[in-house]
C-alpha cells in the first residue's frame, strides 16, 4: 500500500513538472499581488450580477476616484464556510466605518448555500452588498485562485492588491484602503502590523523553543529520527502549544510512519482545530493510508490556507485527478508550478545576494 501511495505521489508531482515546462513557453505565472488573469497595476472589468437572493441587478465599477475591496468566497466546505461568513461581518463592519469613502462588496462563488448565506445577511443585519456568482462568470473573470479572497482596487480601478485568507486578514484589507485613501502612510501601515513587544519567557517555553528549533534544523538535515526524539520532548513540555505536535507530525510523515502521523495530526487539531498545518499533514497522514475520501475532505480543508503546502496541492490534484476531475486537477497542478516557480525565483535572488 506504501509502495502504490508513493507511486501516486511521484505521478502527481511529475504531472505537475510537465504542467510547468509548458507554462513556462505559453503563459503568465500568478505571483503575490496579483490574480491568474491580472497584474498588479492591471484595469479590472466591471461586476454585473444580481444581488444575492434577489432579482435586483448590482453592476459595480472599479474605480471612479474611490478604493474598493471586493470579497470572493463560497460556504462549502465546512471550514470554508465558517472563514467566510466571519469575514463578510467584519467587512461590513469596515464598510460601514469608511461610510462612501470606499466601495466594499462580496461575490458568492458557490453554486449552493445561497440561501445560509442569505439568512446569515439577514440576522446580521449586513448592508454590505453582495452579489450572486453562482455561475462563476465574475469568478473567472478576475481568474481568482482560492477562496475567500479578497482583491483591493485602487481609486482609478486598477488592481493594487489580492490577500488570500489569513488571521489578520481584516486589518490587511483595512491597511490597504486606508493606504490609499491617503488616512495613513505604508509606513505607518506596516507599524501598525508589527509584533507586539514579546512577553519575558519562561524557562519552559525557552527549552520549548529551543527544541523546535533543533528538530528543524535535524529535519533539514533529514535526521528524521532526531528530529522526532526533539519534537517528542517539545510535545511533552507544552502539551496544548500546536506546534509541536505538528512538528512532530511531519517528521512522522518523512519517516513514513503514516499511522503514528495519522494520531499526532489528531492532537494537533484537539488542541488547535483550525490550524492549517494540522490540517494539512492529517489530510497527507491519511493520503498515505489509502484512506482517499476522508483525505480528500481534509486536504480541501487545507488548500484554503494562504499558503498551502505544495504536497497538499500535488496530492489534491492525484485525488481529482483519481475521481475523474480534471478540471479540477489541472488547475491544483497549475498552482503547483505557480509555487514552484515562486520558490526557485526566490532561491535564484537570494544566490544574487
Amino acid at each position: 500500500m506504501a509502495g502504490t501511495m508513493q507511486q501516486r505521489w511521484r505521478r502527481g508531482a511529475l504531472t505537475a513538472i510537465l504542467v510547468l515546462i509548458a507554462l513556462l513557453v505559453c503563459s503568465p505565472v500568478t505571483a503575490e499581488g496579483t490574480l491568474r488573469t491580472f497584474k498588479r497595476g492591471d484595469f479590472l472589468p466591471d461586476i454585473d450580477q444580481v444581488l444575492l437572493g434577489t432579482h435586483k441587478r448590482f453592476v459595480f465599477s472599479p474605480g471612479r476616484g474611490k478604493p474598493g475591496a471586493v470579497l470572493f468566497f463560497s460556504v462549502r466546505p465546512e471550514f470554508r464556510k465558517k472563514r467566510s461568513l466571519a469575514l463578510i461581518a467584519a467587512l461590513d463592519d469596515l464598510a460601514a466605518k469608511l461610510g462612501n469613502r470606499a466601495a466594499v462588496l462580496g461575490v458568492f462563488c458557490d453554486r449552493k448555500g445561497a440561501s445560509l448565506v442569505s439568512a446569515f445577511v439577514k440576522k446580521r443585519a449586513i448592508q454590505m452588498p453582495i452579489v450572486d456568482d453562482s455561475d462563476r462568470s465574475v469568478y473567472s473573470a478576475y481568474g481568482v485562485f482560492m477562496m475567500p479572497l479578497v482583491v483591493i482596487i485602487d481609486p482609478r480601478g486598477a488592481l493594487y492588491d489580492v490577500i488570500p485568507y489569513t488571521y489578520n486578514i481584516r486589518e490587511l484589507v483595512e491597511g490597504d484602503l486606508r493606504v490609499l485613501l491617503g488616512d495613513w502612510t505604508k509606513k505607518e501601515f506596516e507599524e501598525r502590523l508589527a509584533p507586539k513587544k514579546a512577553k519575558r519567557l519562561s524557562k519552559e517555553e525557552k527549552e520549548f523553543i529551543r527544541r523546535l528549533n533543533y528538530g528543524r534544523v535535524m529535519m533539514n538535515r533529514k535526521m528524521y529520527d532526531k528530529a522526532v526524539r526533539e519534537f517528542s520532548v517539545a510535545v511533552q513540555l507544552r502539551p496544548r502549544a500546536v506546534e509541536g505536535y505538528v512538528e512532530l507530525g511531519f517528521a512522522q510523515l518523512a519517516l513514513k510512519r503514516y499511522a503514528e502521523a495519522e494520531v499526532t495530526f489528531k492532537k494537533a487539531l484537539a488542541v488547535d482545530s483550525e490550524s492549517d498545518d494540522a490540517l494539512a499533514g492529517h489530510g497527507l497522514a491519511l493520503y498515505h493510508l489509502g484512506r482517499d475520501e476522508e483525505a480528500l475532505a481534509e486536504l480541501e480543508n487545507a488548500i484554503i490556507a494562504p499558503n498551502p503546502r505544495l504536497e497538499v496541492i500535488i496530492t489534491l490534484a492525484d485525488l481529482h485527478e483519481k475521481k475523474g476531475n480534471i478540471t479540477r486537477a489541472m488547475r491544483l497542478n497549475k498552482l503547483a508550478v505557480s509555487r514552484l516557480l515562486t520558490l526557485y525565483e526566490h532561491r535564484w535572488q537570494e544566490k544574487q545576494k
